[in-house]
């Protein structure tokens, strides 16, 4: 199955090779054409000669930076899935916005744990996220009094953390914004941050999911990071 894998990795990341030649060339055709009707009739042989010699050499130098990010790509994703990896990402931020919807809601804790064990198999009794991350999450963004802080996503990362056999682990910070403050809220509500793990089978179902509110010091050290990067949409 690996090596299934690393050959559907290498035919990918060969059409990234051919794929980034042929849009250099087509790139220099157009500007050896463009040179050459920009004179006109007067063009001469000597001057076509001399632009075909430099696209050969720019061509030829292209081929060699491309292929050798081609096989800097392999070199670095010998057995990994990147297409199911872009898919779970997605999987992993659904999850998030599921576990985070909470805070506009009207429900109950109860009502919340009730809602998300009947929708996922994964989760149980004893799941973490069911006993510690919502009652927390809720009570924290004032739901517990009514409908709550309402959050907008507004920063995701997420990375594979190991990949053993079949199974991909993935985690995931996540920093939300408040958009709308709840009438028992203070109006000056923070940002939230959520720190979540999951791991997928290879057909994509989740298998497991962990999820921690960021406190304080650790929260105001993601907060820190995050200003010191450029601002950039949500990804996953």
């Amino acid at each position: 199955m690996n090596e299934e894998i690393k050959d559907k990795l290498r035919q990918h990341a060969g059409k990234i090779l051919l794929g980034g030649t042929g849009a250099l060339l087509a790139l220099s055709v157009f500007t050896l054409g463009s040179s050459l009707l920009s004179d006109g009739p007067a063009a001469t042989d000597t001057q076509a000669d001399a632009l075909v010699q430099k696209l050969e050499g720019n061509l030829g130098d292209a081929q060699t930076k491309v292929a050798t990010q081609h096989a800097a790509l392999l070199a670095q994703l010998p057995g990994m899935d990147i297409e199911r990896v872009n898919r779970d990402r997605v999987t992993g931020r659904s999850l998030l916005l599921s576990l985070t919807d909470s805070s506009a809601s009207t429900r109950t804790v109860k009502e919340q744990q009730m809602l998300l064990d009947a929708r996922y198999d994964f989760l149980d009794h004893e799941s973490r996220v069911l006993t510690e991350f919502v009652p927390e999450w809720m009570t924290a963004t004032g739901t517990t009094k009514g409908a709550g802080t309402t959050y907008t996503l507004a920063d995701l990362d997420i990375d594979v953390s190991r990949a053993q056999g079949l199974n991909y682990s993935y985690t995931g910070v996540a920093r939300l914004d408040p958009i709308r403050v709840g009438p028992d809220q203070n109006s000056a509500a923070k940002s939230e941050f959520a720190v979540f793990t999951y791991s997928t089978s290879q057909d994509g179902t989740v298998a497991s999911l962990d999820a921690y509110r960021a406190f304080s010091k650790s929260r105001n050290t993601l907060a820190a990071a995050g200003e010191e990067q450029p601002s950039r949409k949500p990804t996953g």
